[in-house]
């Protein structure tokens, strides 16, 4: 897992630290801004979670913080993290997917945050005693269950749809339609076309807590 090549090691720190430079930032901009993307993804998914948040003052997913910080580095083993970092490299299924995985942690102790009558202080110390108690295997289950939920959501919010890359995949056949003159369509864009135009969405409750089950097989996808 790790090497012994300084070289290595050092170009791997340079290509990381060339995705997460800006959570670092003095102004914290970035911080700020991917925690409002993820309050807004926890909106669209659970208002009752993001309404009992709001009411202990925790609606700024500010315990969320150093999730997003360190992506998750304190929160598994290293052997986990090198999985999930992995997933989060390949910025598939989605880019953001990092949004998703906190999405999937708050869907993990939804119910243990909402029945124990926590307040902020208890809220954030529930949060930070996760710690190494986590499955990584679960929780990205979860986000890509999270994720499918989204992607067949009728009427999904714009903003949500550009957070997670889906207003540019649902529009394919945009760069054609600039041409200087119209050209046929050969018979491979025909099936293309036929097949994209088959698929419907089939699942539009957008709450986490009734995420389809059978969605958790697909993470075998996103393990390396």
């Amino acid at each position: 897992y790790i090497t012994q090549n300084e070289v290595d090691a050092f170009w791997c720190f340079c290509g990381f630290m060339e995705l997460v430079h800006h959570n670092f930032e003095e102004s914290q901009e970035s911080m700020k801004r991917q925690l409002s993307q993820l309050t807004l993804l926890l909106r669209v998914l659970d208002p009752p979670l993001c309404d009992f948040l709001d009411s202990k003052e925790s609606g700024s997913l500010c315990f969320c913080f150093r999730w997003i910080l360190i992506w998750f580095k304190r929160e598994f083993p290293f052997s986990e993290i090198l999985q999930l970092w992995e997933v989060l490299w390949t910025e598939l299924p989605c880019p953001n997917f990092h949004l998703l995985v906190a999405c999937g942690i708050l869907d993990a102790e939804r119910q243990a945050l909402m029945n124990s009558g926590f307040g902020f202080n208890e809220i954030l110390k529930h949060i930070n005693e996760l710690t190494m108690k986590m499955s990584v295997e679960d929780i990205l289950c979860r986000a890509e269950a999270i994720y499918r939920q989204l992607v067949s959501t009728p009427d999904l919010p714009r903003n949500v749809q550009e957070l997670l890359g889906l207003s540019e995949s649902k529009s394919p056949t945009s760069s054609t339609d600039t041409a200087s003159s119209p050209q046929p369509l050969s018979p491979s864009q025909v099936q293309e076309m036929d097949l994209t135009d088959s698929v419907s969405p089939s699942q539009p409750d957008s709450s986490i807590e009734i995420l389809p089950a059978e969605d958790a097989s697909t993470s075998q996808s996103l393990s390396p």
